[in-house]
């Protein structure tokens, strides 16, 4: 059910943070241009978490606004809350999305076996597909194998993006797992790998400013099957990637390179700070890097 370039959307904030949903058309126009396979609204690249829940919707409903018909939606309805999880899901279910996008309700850190009760109990309640996001360094609980054998028995788990960062995990759902869930990579830095070994998708903040480039990557390694080709465009993107991944400002690079290509989309909110002039140069040299790449090979 899930494949390809799963885009999740920065949320647009004006200058004194509230939603900005004029600057979001723009954003899912260009997405929608480039003909990726689906947009998650209310992923983690989307600040969730420091949104009230009736934010959540507006977002979720200026997406559906946009895009229903045009692309798969799947909302990402995550959140500490399980009866807000439900809440929001339900409202997206309304709007005519696809799917739902879940972590682990985070900070209560739930035991295994509570942790599949709390699954088993959203999917009753929606009744519509749901693709797990592990990622257990934002959530603090790892979905273990333990869990999911457990969810085998619910229909509505259709995949998993994996974002622990860990390759013997994925090729453990590679292995073990793809023969009833879709296996999705959540690690930019990992993509080509990730495609190299059979994930069917990406689920990627950074396409938000790369999504040509992200798809140039996806059609080499996963349509064409031509792993020399992708790994010459991730060659390139790659330095991008682990800078996204490992500076601790995976959302504000993302914001700032919306404002490059003339979509600002505001900053982050609070309690995230904005960028230094030095971080902003190195990106701006990286992201100069990783543009084009793989297109002039695509249009041959």
């Amino acid at each position: 059910m899930f494949e390809g370039i799963l885009a999740v959307t920065v949320t647009p904030f004006t200058a004194d943070h509230a939603l900005d949903l004029k600057a979001y058309d723009p954003l899912v126009d260009s997405l929608l241009a480039q003909r990726v396979h689906a947009l998650i609204p209310g992923g983690t690249t989307g600040e969730y978490y420091a949104q009230s829940a009736d934010e959540r919707k507006q977002v979720l409903k200026a997406a559906a606004d946009r895009a229903k018909g045009k692309t798969m939606l799947i909302a990402g309805t995550n959140s500490a809350r399980p009866s807000e999880t439900i809440e929001l899901s339900l409202y997206a279910k309304s709007l005519g999305y696809d799917a739902v996008m879940l972590a682990a309700p985070y900070y209560s850190l739930p035991t295994t076996p509570e942790l599949i009760g709390h699954f088993k109990m959203v999917a009753a309640a929606i009744r519509m597909p749901i693709l797990l996001y592990n990622f257990p360094a934002r959530t603090g609980v790892d979905m273990n194998a333990e869990f999911l054998d457990a969810m085998r028995a619910v229909p509505e788990v259709k995949g998993i993006k994996e974002s622990s960062g860990s390759m013997a995990r994925f090729l453990e759902h590679i292995l073990e797992r793809s023969d009833h869930l879709d296996v999705i990579s959540g690690a930019d830095d990992q993509a080509f790998d990730h495609f190299a070994w059979g994930a069917k998708g990406w689920v990627a903040g950074a396409s938000n400013i790369l999504p040509a480039e992200h798809m140039a990557l996806y059609e080499a390694a996963v349509v064409r099957k031509d792993l020399t080709a992708a790994r010459d465009i991730m060659r390139r993107i790659l330095p991008l990637f682990m800078l996204l991944e490992g500076g601790g400002k995976y959302l504000q690079y993302v914001k700032y390179g919306c404002e490059l290509l003339g979509m600002p989309v505001g900053s982050v909110r609070p309690p995230l700070g904005g960028l230094t002039e030095g971080e902003k140069a190195k990106f701006r040299e990286l992201f100069a890097q990783a543009r084009g790449a793989g297109l002039v090979s695509k249009a041959a």
